[in-house]
């Protein structure tokens, strides 16, 4: 695999990218009227404290201890951490204990004006298999390699997390990696790593990221002349883990 000095940039650009996504916003109190601990008939539960401190489930995705911005005139609730978190249309504005939001309905029920962090009610997802996290790391070098060769992100966009998702766009990815894309012959992930088992040092673990269960997967690719370093980043995201975060980089061994 050609090596260049631009996998330099590669991290920096994408640091500089997740620092967008990450960027943090300060709470301000809700409205009385969203306060409380609400149901969706899909299942999915969102808390909002009075403090404007809010959490969201729905399956595998996850926000614990972000804020809710609600804008009445705009008809729009979001609830984020780091400014990771899912929008919605406020259809029906909380009346009797219930409201509508993006078409589902939910209702309020319980104690919500608590600062208690929820998450230490959750059982923690587990570190895949050695031979699972083989395939999840090469398919994300796949993707991101199909993406470079084919100077689009909008299929890389769509198998990321959720809550990457919600916080950019496919051109901004292009914008961020465009360093790679100019040079794409130089990186040719699929080719370099595809006949490649990865080193993982240390061992893969379950960390909080900006309060979510995330798998931090680090090691390299044992690529010629320079090895390929990595640092990547999921969460379960109903049922499967996905990427948030992704870092690349070569060293000479």
């Amino acid at each position: 695999m050609r090596t260049h000095t631009n996998f330099v940039s590669f991290a920096i650009a994408l640091i500089a990218l997740l620092l967008i996504g990450l960027a943090c916003g300060s709470s301000k109190p809700a409205p009385p009227a969203y306060v409380g601990h609400w149901t969706g008939d899909d299942g999915s539960t969102i808390t909002i404290r009075a403090d404007g401190g809010a959490d969201y489930r729905s399956g595998g995705t996850k926000v614990t201890g972000g804020s809710a911005v609600i804008d009445e005139g705009a008809k729009t609730l979001k609830i984020s951490l780091a400014g990771l978190g899912p929008s919605f249309t406020i259809d029906k504005a909380p009346s009797g204990g219930q409201m509508t939001l993006s078409g589902v309905v939910y209702r309020k029920g319980g104690n919500s004006d608590t600062t208690t962090d929820t998450k230490t009610t959750d059982k923690k997802p587990e570190v895949p298999s050695e031979e699972k996290l083989q395939t999840l790391v090469k398919t994300t070098f796949m993707d991101f390699g199909d993406a470079v060769q084919a100077e689009d992100f909008s299929d890389f966009h769509k198998k990321t997390a959720k809550v990457w998702r919600e916080s950019t766009d496919p051109g901004e990815l292009l914008d961020a990696f465009k360093v790679f894309v100019d040079n794409k012959a130089d990186y040719n992930f699929k080719r370099a790593v595809s006949p490649l088992e990865a080193t993982f040092t240390p061992s893969p673990s379950i960390e909080d990221v900006k309060g979510l269960d995330a798998l931090v997967v680090k090691g390299y690719y044992p690529t010629t002349p320079q090895r390929a370093n990595f640092e990547l980043k999921y969460v379960m995201d109903d049922g499967t883990w996905k990427l948030i975060s992704i870092n690349i980089r070569t060293r000479a061994e």
